[in-house]
């Protein structure tokens, strides 16, 4: 059965259960419109299922040899994390422009570092991200606290 390959069965596991985890947060009594959140919800269902189809489509039809390495796929990744992180932080200071400032020249330093190094190195394991990331945000977290000259409240979870 083509269905009960192991990469669509994966996918398969992992819609089920976004599905379910969905399901869940809108049944969950929380301030806010029960409507907005189930459109909110299907607008990222909607946005997921595009690129997971926007990805199959062009490992199906793309090119053989690949226009961009692994390696800057992982950086990207990285940076994405990073940096979207660090300002879901930052958020009660995005109304001033001293943090955002120096968050952008830190964006900056990591792209230029990052390039060095990452051009350099012929493979750079996965594992070795992980303490990495955790040394930019926290650097990133006190150098916006240092010029915003204010602390940041605690991150709530909903």
């Amino acid at each position: 059965m083509p269905w009960l390959t192991p990469p669509l069965l994966w996918f398969e596991v992992v819609v089920l259960f976004l599905v379910c985890w969905c399901i869940h947060r809108i049944r969950k009594r929380s301030p806010g419109s029960r409507i907005a959140r189930l459109r909110d919800w299907l607008a990222y269902v909607a946005i997921s299922i595009a690129l997971v189809i926007a990805i199959v489509v062009y490992a199906s039809y793309g090119s053989e040899k690949r226009p961009i390495s692994g390696k800057w796929i992982a950086f990207a990744i990285n940076t994405a994390i990073v940096f979207g992180y660090t300002l879901k932080a930052v958020r009660p200071m995005w109304n001033k422009p001293k943090p955002l400032a120096a968050l952008t020249g830190l964006f900056m330093l990591h792209g230029i570092i990052g390039w060095m190094v990452i051009s350099k190195v012929e493979r750079i394991p996965l594992v070795s991200y992980f303490p990495v990331d955790m040394a930019e945000i926290w650097a990133a977290l006190i150098v916006a606290q240092l010029v915003s000259g204010e602390r940041l409240p605690p991150i709530h979870k909903p």
